[in-house]
């Protein structure tokens, strides 16, 4: 039996011809490889001896390779160990004399077998000298035993293990085995004697992967320097010597092992020896021994910030002896004995961002001033006992980053990094590539079911190593990094981006776009591409890939630009040299993580955005598009879907928000007007089919013929919308635009301008007036990234109307913020205060100032006007020190307490802006400040801790981590509407009702007092969304006599209705208020407007302030209203009766209001509109399951009460059916049981807790096929909606997957919620696509109450969208099942990416302790 040793090579071959890395020749790797190789082959009887050949392409020696071999069937067998033939001539006889074994094939245990008789030192084994361990498994049947655990413990013990499948191997197993990617060491062939033909090819990897492995495992040496405070202790100094000897003697000190340097501070720097002053460790141990400690002058200065900047000039440098050009790890050891006089920030900073890792001995010296000089990690008091731990850092391969907080949160991505391996790179520089792509990794949450990691690497062209799919195994990703190949060549960086489009983000190779998981690409790069990068990255991300651009050395930064995703300050790194790669790892670590949050919160935030917008109630909006000849017709496409993707913010119609479009190239050319279109859809259609004709670009001229347009389409010359345009254009206009800019601008039109690609960035300012309104983008397809930018814009002016608010910013004053950066940081909040609505009923201001002091600068009791608040932000200095974040948020609670000028019934807010990591604990702090009910806003900026940042804001919602200060600028718009915004699923306007005003108009009421109904009535509409099929109002007026001023149907629009409101005179005469609410009565029905029939809320809100001269008779009239479904809001002023108000109200009190005198009653709006928003939130008729957890059973039963109590139950509206489970589930009711709502509830306050383990899968199969079938009432082949939500806090003890998608399969639509410790990657497999979409998260049961609103709004807009996607599915087929509509694939992605626009996602991350209570509901919506 003989085995070709030229075969090993072959195992690394690709199955689908991976490119073959760089190309040795067979000599090179026979002369200079060093290895440890065995083969294990497969003895069964189907191998012959025929097959085998002789080993003769390796270079066979005890200090060259060494070979072993074990066969094996059903047990293994020693052939020959790596020990017993250490040259060729014993080595080729063993091979022909090793018997044949026939057998089964054991091939587990096998791999157990060479674990302990062949890679140990006793068998020859070279590990512990850092030689390479190999070992190729040849096999060609199924094992008879287990092969994952010991395949996973061979490759753990640090051996290479290639895989041989011959003929009928199983490829499963041999996968298993191999090491991965598969593609490179995974090889099947069809029989032994093909093995010969793989020779060549196999040498060549093996030889490849060998010096891969060899330069993994070469010992790692560092460059150290010691930089010692001269004034500590002379008994500290002598430590100091003693601990330098210590290292020295116990470590390998040289020229070509460790370096040291070192150097002694106080006023300026003296240099003891430079990094290369010393060749061996003797000549060390002299050098220390000669070190001594200088004298100083009494009181002589410890500049320690201008050390460090000597430092880094002088010992840093190739010149001085540093290697880290040559990827050596660059260390700075500090003792000091006090705090710097010097600042010491920049240049600490300046040294960390190089890469250089600090480690902080303090000998006297403050830790805060110690946690800003060195790496958190690294810090110690004492110097004597300090050596075994120095040793450690300085022998470790890496100094590892601290995992953030949000790398944790950010665990469900596909990134592929797109690495530049040119020529221009080196093989150094290459090594420090690794290093940079090993840390990087490291830090994110590597498994199937979270992040997955792709790797492609280009030069010429492009070579997968490693897809989504090759790894789960986050430790087996890491070790293949370590032995990424180097080829060198060119840099074709845009065919890259297109291979990594085409062949690795694609559901084959395990990217989950379809499944809504983000698909992230970080491109490094050395230099200028040498093909067109542009179109390629303008595809990328079309294809929804997020780009990150890393530039390194000569990289075009305008190149970089090109190929990121927008904004660039988020998405371009770019350093001088490979060695700052180093200092690039943490930034673009929390970065990545951070922004990977961002875009999965973005969801809700843009959800918030459009229901923010709501009460962006009139504006006039034109589009002024660049219809040139050097738009490609992608890029006009790009324009088209940016206007649709902007116009379904707002309520298009003509009341509220009108959109017109000019297109203009040599001159303008009105596609439609502002009147033109009157809904969403018929504007979506004129959208598209807009036509590109090209020509010039002649801006000023089309802003010319702007002014006339929005002047002609004014409803009434006395009432004046507000008016935007937006102007996007891509080159420089061949005419002026500033006067007809400054034109529109004067006639009150806003002015928004983007440019793109050749834009002049001048020139869009000229057009804007406002840098903040002025925008640029690389290319076409970036146009949405900054759509919401100006959404927020235009709906934060109107947001913030009306929301009194207590808004207190607490900011960093630290010594390590840089006096611009402070400033920046002051007019971020003057920019936000500006944006609100400063007065003593509405937003109240308060700023505290900390550092390792905490400073109140005003309370919200002090200023009640903007120009106050201003100047006193202007007058504030900056403090210096160190940062203790959590005990500036205990100091400042108090100010949010009534003594203190707060007001708790009112929306608080604090806003903490920070650069820096708390040198104190914050979480405790900031979250009994939350638990008063303030809500927290986090923003961090350069060096702040992302993982802090989450404790202070308890969630990644309010959190925003930034790399520089001028990036607050960014966020001024968003911080200020997220400030005003309501909560969360909290009814913001009442959307649709009927609702009539029976006001009192007896002699009693003044005057005045008559203007002060007027403005209450008057605040209630704006708190509406007025129109034919929304909101409407009548008013009628009563006295001795009830008069209609105006019925339901008058008015369509909210001018119209305020203006009749304005109109209303008082009638006078007596108080007759039971007559007049019988008189209201037919003002209700369809004739006067009433829409009773089409089930739309109706309201009588009645507004006296006395005693009903017909008191005796108030009963009947409120019992009729109450009869026909109307709702009576009693409102009484000063002499009104109380009990009478009960009365008409029907004894619910929460509909019932009183104030003392007039003037209280124009701000009583504010609670009556939250009561009736509440009060008119649309009714659906729904179903739902429940499952009950642990002893937190009764919170379940109130959240279940809460919700159902919501609906109107009823066969024909809605219908419950519950269903508990834990190990089996049960069936409680069913839909077409009879129910009303009285017996449900009372079922739910005494249902049995059934108890048990968590199967959520038997609960999916169950539902399916017990409740989701026409016999259990339901009614899914009727066109009705099948939507089940599922509520659990724990995973799930079977894999729920595969019966979550057997639901959605059939058209049921699935969301998740999930409470405490949930798993999130189980709710997204839970959940419909995209799931990022589709998922809330809550912190606990209490917060799971708080949001039984929200789901039941959520569920009823899906409803409708539902019933809209049916038809325009299945037009006319009104018979055709929901199952047979969902069974087509491309429908049921659209319909779902439609029904999940209203998700939230609300990620709470900080869990109170509560027991497993998962949780299922289930609801069907008519």
């Amino acid at each position: 039996c003989f085995i070709s040793a030229r075969v090993v090579r072959a195992s690394l071959a690709a199955p689908c011809d991976l490119p073959m890395t760089s190309q040795p020749s067979s000599s090179v790797c026979t002369q200079e490889a060093v290895a440890d190789i065995v083969f294990l082959v497969s003895g069964s009887w189907s191998i012959g001896t025929e097959n085998f050949d002789v080993i003769t392409g390796l270079d066979i020696g005890p200090d060259k390779v060494r070979i072993g071999l074990a066969q094996y069937s059903d047990e293994p067998h020693q052939e020959f160990l790596l020990k017993d033939h250490m040259d060729k001539s014993s080595l080729l006889p063993a091979l022909d004399e090793f018997p044949y074994r026939t057998g089964n094939t054991a091939t587990g245990k096998a791999m157990d077998f060479l674990v302990k008789q062949y890679f140990t030192e006793e068998a020859g084994s070279r590990a512990k000298e850092r030689v390479p361990q190999i070992a190729v498994v040849i096999t060609n049947g199924d094992s008879a035993d287990d092969i994952v655990a010991p395949a996973k413990s061979l490759r753990q013990h640090g051996v290479i293990v290639f895989g041989i499948g011959v003929g009928q191997a199983n490829l499963m197993e041999l996968k298993a085995i191999a090491n991965r990617p598969s593609e490179r060491f995974l090889l099947t062939i069809d029989s032994y004697q093909a093995l010969q033909r793989l020779t060549e090819g196999l040498l060549q990897t093996l030889c490849i992967s060998v010096e891969d492995q060899r330069q993994a495992l070469e010992e790692k040496f560092a460059d150290i320097v010691f930089l010692v405070d001269s004034a500590v202790s002379v008994q500290e100094f002598q430590q100091i010597r003693t601990l330098l000897t210590r290292l020295v003697n116990q470590m390998n000190f040289g020229a070509s092992a460790y370096r040291l340097g070192l150097a002694q501070y106080a006023r300026d720097v003296r240099v003891e020896f430079l990094l290369k002053a010393h060749q061996t460790k003797e000549v060390y141990l002299s050098a220390i021994r000669l070190f001594r400690q200088r004298r100083l002058q009494p009181y002589e200065a410890r500049n320690l910030g201008s050390a460090l900047e000597y430092v880094y000039a002088n010992f840093f440098t190739s010149e001085a002896g540093s290697r880290a050009d040559q990827g050596y790890q660059q260390h700075l050891v500090i003792v000091t004995g006090k705090d710097s006089d010097d600042p010491v920030y920049r240049a600490s900073h300046l040294i960390k961002s190089s890469g250089i890792n600090v480690v902080g001995m303090s000998a006297g010296a403050s830790l805060s001033e110690l946690r800003i000089i060195a790496n958190p990690a690294y810090i110690y008091t004492g110097v004597i006992t300090i050596v075994p731990t120095l040793r450690a850092i300085f022998e470790a391969e890496k100094v590892e980053a601290t995992l953030t907080g949000d790398c944790k949160a950010a665990n469900v991505a596909d990134i592929v990094f797109i690495v530049d391996e040119s020529g221009s790179i080196g093989t150094a520089n290459f090594k420090m590539v690794r290093t940079f792509l090993h840390s990087i990794v490291s830090g994110l949450e590597i498994s199937w079911a979270k992040v997955r990691v792709g790797i492609v690497m280009y030069s010429n062209g492009a070579s997968p190593q490693v897809y989504l799919d090759s790894f789960d195994d986050k430790s087996e990703l890491l070790n293949f990094i370590k032995i990424l190949p180097y080829r060198g060549g060119g840099t074709n960086t845009g065919a890259a981006l297109n291979y990594a489009r085409d062949n690795v983000f694609i559901k084959a190779r395990g990217s989950r776009k379809e499944q809504g998981v983000q698909q992230v690409a970080v491109v490094i790069t050395d230099g200028k591409s040498q093909d067109d990068v542009s179109t390629a990255a303008a595809d990328l991300r079309r294809a929804g890939v997020t780009i990150y651009a890393i530039g390194v050395k000569e990289a075009n930064k305008a190149l970089l630009d090109q190929m990121a995703s927008y904004p660039h300050n988020k998405h371009v790194f770019n350093v001088d040299n490979f060695e700052k790669l180093k200092g690039l790892e943490l930034s673009l670590q929390k970065s990545l993580c951070h922004n990977i949050i961002q875009q999965a919160i973005s969801v809700s935030r843009r959800s918030s955005i459009k229901e923010g917008c709501v009460k962006t109630e009139e504006a006039d909006i034109f589009f002024l598009i660049d219809n040139s000849g050097s738009i490609f017709p992608t890029d006009f496409q790009d324009m088209k879907n940016f206007i649709t993707e902007f116009i379904h913010t707002f309520r298009i119609s003509p009341e509220h928000v009108r959109i017109g479009v000019v297109k203009y190239a040599d001159s303008p050319q009105l596609e439609f007007d502002l009147a033109r279109y009157s809904d969403t859809k018929s504007l979506e259609k004129a959208i598209e089919g807009i036509k590109q004709i090209g020509g010039g670009t002649k801006t000023g001229r089309a802003l010319e013929y702007m002014g006339p347009l929005f002047d002609r389409t004014v409803v009434t010359p006395d009432h004046k919308v507000p008016e935007y345009l937006v102007v996007i254009t891509d080159g420089k206009s061949s005419d002026q635009v500033k006067v007809p800019a400054e034109k529109l601008r004067a006639q009150g039109i806003i002015v928004y301008a983007i440019g793109v690609k050749s834009a002049d960035p001048d020139e869009l300012e000229k057009i804007s007036g406002n840098p903040k309104r002025t925008f640029f983008v690389n290319n076409f397809d970036a146009l949405r990234s900054i759509k919401d930018d100006i959404i927020t814009d235009i709906c934060s002016q109107d947001i913030c109307k009306d929301i009194p608010v207590d808004l207190l910013f607490l900011v960093d004053s630290s010594g390590s913020i840089d006096p611009e950066d402070y400033k920046t940081m002051k007019d971020f909040m003057k920019s936000v205060i500006s944006r609100s609505m400063i007065g003593r009923d509405e937003v109240h201001v308060g700023v505290m100032q900390f550092s390792s002091i905490q400073q109140l600068e005003f309370s919200f009791n002090r200023y009640y006007s903007k120009y106050e608040i201003l100047s006193a932000i202007d007058n504030m200095n900056q403090i210096g020190g160190g940062t203790e974040t959590g005990a500036a948020i205990t100091a400042l609670s108090q100010y949010f307490d009534p003594d203190q000028g707060g007001r708790p019934d009112m929306r608080q807010r604090l806003v903490v802006i920070t650069d820096g990591e708390s040198q104190d604990e914050v979480k405790a702090p900031a979250a009994a400040l939350r638990a008063k009910g303030v809500v927290v806003f986090a923003i961090g900026v350069m060096e702040a801790n992302t993982t802090q940042l989450l404790e202070i804001s308890g969630s990644p919602e309010r959190m925003y981590a930034e790399r520089d200060f001028d990036a607050l600028k960014d966020l001024e718009s968003h911080v200020a509407f997220e400030l005003c915004d309501p909560e969360r699923g909290k009814c913001r306007m009442t959307e649709k009702a009927d609702i009539i005003f029976l006001v009192d108009g007896s002699t009693s009421i003044t005057l005045q007092k008559f203007r002060s109904m007027q403005k209450f009535m008057k605040s209630v509409v704006r708190e509406t969304t007025v129109g034919k099929e929304l909101t409407r109002f009548g008013v009628i007026l009563y006295s001795t006599n009830p008069q209609s001023i105006f019925t339901l149907k008058h008015y369509d629009s909210k001018r119209q209705v305020l203006k009749a409101i304005d109109a209303l005179k008082s009638p006078y005469g007596d108080t007759y208020t039971s007559r007049a609410l019988a008189y209201t009565l037919d003002y209700f029905n369809q004739d006067n407007g009433g829409r009773a029939a089409l089930r739309v809320p109706q309201i009588l809100m009645v507004i006296t302030d006395g005693d009903a001269t017909d008191r005796s008779s108030l009963v009947a009239p409120s019992v009729a209203l109450r009869d026909n479904g109307i709702s009576v809001f009693s409102i009484g002023v000063e002499g009104a009766n109380k009990t009478q108000l009960e009365v008409m109200a029907g004894g619910d009190k929460s509909k019932v209001f009183y104030v003392d005198n007039f003037e209280a009653l124009e701000y009583l709006y504010k609670t009556v509109t939250h009561v009736l928003c509440n009060s008119t939130k649309p009714v659906c008729t729904q179903e739902a399951v429940a499952d009950i957890g642990t002893e937190n059973f009764k919170q379940i039963l109130r959240f279940l009460y809460m919700l159902v109590n919501s609906f109107d139950i009823g066969p024909d509206h809605v219908c419950i059916r519950l269903v508990q489970y834990s190990i089996t589930p049960r069936t409680e009711f069913l839909l077409n049981t009879d129910q009303n709502k009285k017996d449900i509830l009372q079922y739910i306050n005494r249902l049995p807790y059934m108890g048990g383990c968590t199967h959520t899968c038997q609960c999916f199969d169950f539902m399916l096929k017990e409740h989701f079938v026409e016999e259990a009432g339901s009614w899914a082949g009727q066109n009705v909606s099948q939507i089940a939500v599922v509520i659990t806090d724990s995973k799930s003890q079977d894999k729920v997957e595969s019966y979550a998608q057997n639901l959605k399969r059939k058209g049921i639509v699935v969301y998740a919620v999930g409470i405490k410790d949930a798993d999130e990657a189980e709710l997204k497999e839970i959940a419909n696509a995209p799931h990022t979409q589709c998922v809330y998260s809550v912190s606990n049961l209490v917060a799971l109450q708080g949001i039984s609103q929200s789901i039941v709004q959520m569920l009823c807009t899906t409803v409708e969208e539902v019933k809209r996607q049916l038809m325009q599915l299945s037009p006319g087929n009104v018979g055709q099942t929901t199952t047979e509509m969902f069974n087509v694939p491309d429908n049921l992605c659209s319909l779902i990416q439609t029904l999940v626009s209203n998700c939230l996602l609300q990620l709470v991350q900080h869990f109170n302790s509560v027991s497993s209570v998962p949780v299922i509901l289930s609801t069907m919506c008519i």
